[in-house]
């Protein structure tokens, strides 16, 4: 069984409800068509807030607890969605740093959702 965890933009909140992510999650369209036939276990579907505290997240106790806690659910991949870019290079700083500290723990990291 493949455990994935999502996240999304914190700026999206206003206008997202999550529907699009779970949708093609549930029916294995767009990103996570790579997940056809198999079993799937959403460990987290979290918001990222670092436009919000700037700097380096790997200073923030509460994203440290989150990334241990995605390794101890056993995740191994985090699929970042579409409303925070499309690749490392068009995302907000902080996203792109989360994704390097997601790596750096042996997550994979996709970058889109739905």
């Amino acid at each position: 069984m493949k455990k994935i965890a999502i996240l999304a933009c914190l700026r999206a909140n206003d206008v997202c409800a999550g529907c699009g992510c779970l949708n093609a999650l549930y029916d294995r369209r767009k990103f996570f068509e790579r997940y056809a036939g198999q079993e799937v276990r959403l460990t987290a579907f979290m918001r990222c807030s670092h436009c919000v505290r700037e700097g380096n997240p790997m200073k923030d106790e509460g994203f440290v607890e989150k990334l241990e806690r995605l390794a101890s659910e056993g995740t191994q991949a985090v699929h970042i969605g579409v409303c925070a870019g499309r690749d490392a290079a068009t995302a907000c700083p902080g996203m792109a740093k989360m994704a390097r500290a997601f790596e750096e723990k042996g997550l994979e990291v996709i970058w889109g959702t739905h």
